[in-house]
């Protein structure tokens, strides 16, 4: 089980907590990950995260998809929140950087599956 500072999540974070908790307050901000100007394309609004990385091609680095589900070790938005030094420019999130256990909960969520829920 997974601790985000909330509690442990039963069977292991989901895009929903991981979007509530990470993605909306921290990634979809305007001049972030939010509209109108989206960086790298990629938005993180609620609604919008799935269709936007999993399965999708990385702009940064094309050899990689933003997530490959199952697969977080190549998986390019792991790789940018964990400092992986294959990485093209800086670190996410800009400014500040996730915790341990909220890094864990997105290589977790990406090892499942990276199921939409």
């Amino acid at each position: 089980m997974i601790d985000m500072g909330t509690g442990p999540l039963p069977g292991g974070p989901t895009l929903s907590s991981l979007q509530s908790s990470i993605f909306t307050p921290k990634c979809a901000v305007v001049g972030c990950h939010a509209a109108p100007f989206p960086e790298q394309g990629m938005e993180l609004s609620a609604g919008l995260t799935y269709v936007n990385i999993v399965g999708v091609k990385a702009t940064e680095l094309s050899a990689f998809k933003r997530v490959t589900a199952g697969l977080s070790a190549d998986s390019y938005l792991y790789m940018k929140v964990a400092g992986d030094p294959r990485i093209i420019g800086d670190r996410m999130p800009l400014g500040g950087m996730l915790t341990p256990a909220e890094i864990d909960a997105i290589r977790a969520w990406i090892d499942a599956g990276a199921k939409d829920d």
